[in-house]
């Protein structure tokens, strides 16, 4: 105990800024890919006065998804399942509680990898109609995330180093040598940066029904854009 208190002082004084002359210099880069693969996120739900009739109507929209599957020609292990949750619904009324119970829902969340995107639109298309079948989200991504982050992390290295000589010779300086780099935004920060994103112009067609089920529009976006970004500190003459 006493050396845990006695060693308090100095980590509460602590600086993690560099004590020499130095330049820190972030850059981000960006590229488009095209997306090899989507991840369908979705939920089916059921409402009945009955519990066993809640169940077996959930149980019916899920043989409904997995003969959609077999339609598309998609394998049944890319769909993943979570637990059933099951809830009491009770009657509303402010300052009661335990009241009558009107019925019981059950869910169930679901998540399909497809790596056919040539049959992403028509199976979408499908699937928002199924009865039951709720929250629709789909995740675009490329297995080929590591060969870009690397990628951008060599160019990222180079234009920030190349930036820092420049920044050092406008204030007669040069660059001694790299303190730190990490590919975090910054260097307190514990979360990756790399990440996939939609662009938002491609889904303007997407979104532009509004509802699910009418009209629906869902197509595979022309390239999803991969992002890196890279903070570095260099220690100057």
């Amino acid at each position: 105990m006493l050396a845990l208190i006695l060693g308090l002082p100095t980590l509460a004084i602590a600086n993690p800024v560099p004590d020499f002359p130095f330049v820190i210099v972030t850059e981000e880069m960006k590229m488009k890919v095209k997306p090899d693969f989507v991840k369908v996120r979705f939920g089916v739900v059921s409402f009945d006065e009955d519990s066993e009739a809640a169940m077996v109507a959930l149980t019916k929209t899920t043989a409904g998804v997995i003969a959609l599957l077999k339609e598309s020609r998609v394998a049944l292990r890319q769909l993943e399942s979570t637990q059933i949750d099951k809830v009491t619904k009770r009657a509303r009324k402010d300052g009661a509680y335990n009241l009558n119970i009107l019925g019981y829902e059950v869910a169930q969340g679901f998540t399909l990898t497809l790596h056919d995107l040539n049959a992403y639109p028509d199976f979408m298309n499908r699937l928002a109609r199924l009865d039951g079948v709720h929250n629709i989200d789909a995740l675009f991504g490329t297995t080929e995330e590591e060969k870009y982050k690397a990628s951008l992390i060599a160019e990222l290295s180079k234009k920030a180093r190349s930036n820092a000589d420049a920044l050092a010779a406008a204030q007669s300086r040069t660059v001694k040598s790299v303190y730190g780099i990490t590919t975090e935004a910054n260097f307190g920060q514990a979360y990756a940066i790399f990440s996939l994103e939609y662009d938002p112009q491609s889904y303007a067609l997407a979104m532009e029904s509004g509802l699910y089920g009418a009209d629906l529009v869902m197509s595979v976006p022309e390239f999803i854009e991969v992002g890196q970004r890279i903070t570095s500190i260099y220690e100057l003459e």
